[in-house]
């Protein structure tokens, strides 16, 4: 009996715990876009296009969107997660005049991601990502080496351009970083530095889109 009840003890203090717990942390959702109703208010530079059924803010090349938030309630840390669409051929860590082919995630302009990709007709080729930043050698970036598609959620996806007849032309990633921040207002922007000597056809060769956009504050009481 006398075991019986230690186990009961602990067992009510875990849950006491647990319940008390959940009660340190809240989480409000402050923006969320699947892009299906064509908003892009609070983005700059924003637009819209269909990729494989589905409404994506996108594709960049070069270029990028920069989504502004404010009045933002009092949090202590914030998350932002969404769908990473790598279409066509990205070289990774090639070095010019085929690559490095970076993508950007910058927040209030520091760097939240940036991070090489591979994809496509690449042979031969590395990328960096899931390691979202470079390291500093000799006042230059040295981009760790993983293969090709590492940590994609899909690979068997058609392209968007180059190569919309094949099954492997787009791979998706899982974005997802949670950081510190308790300013009212937020910047996220999104871009790439992408390399291609067929400057002509870039946009179809190599370019990028987001989809299922979600951004939550995070407050410890």
């Amino acid at each position: 009996m006398h075991n019986r009840f230690q186990h009961i003890l602990v067992g009510f203090l875990i849950i006491v715990t647990i319940a008390s717990c959940k009660g340190l942390q809240k989480e409000t959702i402050i923006y969320r876009n699947d892009f299906e109703g064509g908003n892009l208010s609070r983005i700059i530079d924003g637009k819209i296009e269909e990729y494989n059924g589905s409404k994506v803010i996108g594709r960049y090349s070069q270029s990028g969107f920069l989504l502004k938030l404010d009045s933002l309630p009092k949090h202590n840390m914030v998350q932002i997660s969404f769908d990473l669409y790598i279409h066509d051929t990205w070289d990774g860590n090639a070095i010019k005049p085929e690559g490095p082919d970076i993508w950007i995630m910058n927040i209030d302009g520091w760097s939240a991601v940036y991070s090489t990709f591979a994809n496509g007709l690449c042979t031969n080729c590395s990328q960096a990502f899931p390691v979202v930043q470079p390291s500093h050698v000799n006042g230059g970036f040295v981009f760790f080496d993983n293969k090709p598609n590492s940590n994609a959620i899909k690979t068997d996806l058609p392209g968007a351009c180059k190569l919309k007849d094949s099954k492997e032309g787009t791979s998706m990633y899982k974005i997802l970083r949670t950081f510190e921040h308790t300013e009212s207002t937020l910047d996220i922007g999104c871009y790439a530095q992408l390399e291609d000597p067929d400057t002509a056809n870039k946009n179809c060769n190599e370019s990028w889109s987001v989809d299922n956009m979600m951004v939550k504050v995070i407050e410890f009481k």
